[in-house]
């Protein structure tokens, strides 16, 4: 073995024939002689193919096999089935595996294995922070205590930025439970956090729908049209209301237009071309398009301003609140359908459906009370510096600094 890293370089090959690790097969009732040989010590070139040349000339099946590799120290397990060797033969084997071991300078240990017939609920669990003492140390004290195995961790890091994930064993507790109880310790510790159950971390994603304002970018924009206005104190304390749930959304942003009666729509424009993705936010974007996700805004603001961003930007799609309009300026109305919480999520599955997915391959963002809904039915929800309302409907908390290493915990090549 050779691999070089920063972190960790981690291989999982899964050689059961259903490949799901709490399935295991009978082999027509024939009882399965299991032996877990595992080998650890400095890294280098030809480790696997020395030992699972053992098992092929001795014709022993692997089941199962693992190798990790970390700066320059490696640890391979493999699961191997001895079938109906006797006692004389094993201790060939065994006398094989242990001079192989000794000449390569490496150490074995060599432990019979009994298959678990215990079901599994597995769930994973990604933190996003700057790198500092005691992240680890405070998540693996929750875990205990609330007496979740831990399968495997590892963590990616960039810059001064760190992201660990684990997998869990839950057994028979609930997971809304479990992530309420982690939310906290991240709050705590100061690290944002992402907690899946198997099916949603495992499935593939294929479309994005975030929210815009205050999540694509750093503003309101209603509020921003306020400042021209001159009713910005009105509009903000009616965001700030709608944004916690304190209104509903659809009363709200009729109120709000109501105030920009006979505004020139040209200001309105002007204000659009001059729009902007924050930094994060544009990282993100088009490191997911190399990716090849679509993208989606679904926004509660106006079309005016997504139909701008869908020209400077690589989004397949967006959609926004219409302003009615008569002789250049604002009516002081809205056309058509209004799109709040309930109209976000809709639309996210109109879109699922031109795209030929389900709801399921979908990753929602965003940070508001009207994004709730969308955030829920999604296949992963992300809750962006969110309102409290919010965190109880998502699968993820993040700050906005951390928005463009969210990457690294949906790029599935990235997953353990």
């Amino acid at each position: 073995m050779n691999f070089k890293f920063n972190y960790v370089f981690y291989i999982k090959f899964f050689i059961m024939d259903n490949k799901k690790e709490n399935e295991q097969s009978e082999h027509n009732n024939r009882k399965r002689n299991l032996y877990l040989v595992s080998v650890f010590g400095p890294d280098r070139t030809g480790i696997c193919r020395e030992f699972s040349g053992i098992f092929a000339r001795r014709n022993l099946n692997i089941i199962d096999v693992e190798a990790i590799a970390m700066r320059g120290y490696f640890i391979m397990p493999f699961l191997v089935d001895f079938g109906k060797e006797d006692k004389k033969k094993f201790k060939e084997i065994e006398k094989e595996l242990k001079e192989t071991a000794l000449r390569l300078n490496i150490t074995i240990k060599i432990e019979e294995y009994k298959e678990e017939k215990k079901e599994k609920k597995i769930i994973y669990i990604s933190t996003i922070g700057k790198d500092k003492p005691g992240i680890i140390y405070g998540f693996t004290s929750l875990f205990a205590g609330l007496n979740l195995n831990v399968e495997r961790m590892k963590t990616i890091g960039r810059e001064d930025l760190a992201v660990t994930e684990y997998r869990l064993d839950i057994g028979v507790q609930k997971i809304s439970d479990i992530r309420k109880k982690i939310y906290e310790k991240a709050g705590e510790i100061g690290v944002d956090v992402i907690v899946r159950d198997r099916n949603t971390y495992e499935r593939t994603k294929k479309l994005v729908v975030f929210d815009l304002d205050g999540t694509l970018i750093d503003k309101e924009i209603i509020d921003e049209i306020a400042k021209f206005a001159n009713v910005e104190d009105e509009v903000k304390a009616i965001t700030k209301d709608a944004m916690e749930g304190k209104i509903e959304f659809k009363k709200a942003i009729k109120e709000r237009v109501n105030l920009f009666k006979g505004m020139d729509v040209k200001i309105l424009e002007d204000m659009a071309k001059e729009l902007e993705f924050t930094p994060e936010a544009k990282e993100l974007i088009y490191r997911l398009k190399e990716l090849n996700y679509k993208l989606a805004i679904i926004s509660g603001a106006f079309t005016i301003f997504t139909d701008a961003l869908k020209e400077k930007y690589p989004v397949d799609y967006v959609y926004g609140n219409k302003l009615e309009i008569k002789d250049g300026k604002l009516t002081g109305n809205l056309e058509g359908r209004i799109i709040d919480a309930y109209g976000k999520a809709r639309i996210m599955k109109d879109i699922a459906k031109k795209e030929g997915i389900s709801v399921s391959d979908v990753i929602a963002v965003g940070d508001g009370a009207n994004d709730r809904i969308m955030i829920k039915k999604a296949g992963l929800g992300i809750a962006l510096n969110p309102k409290k309302i919010l965190k109880k409907f998502s699968d993820g908390v993040i700050s906005r600094n951390a928005m463009k290493d969210l990457i690294m915990c949906i790029d599935k090549e990235k997953g353990f």
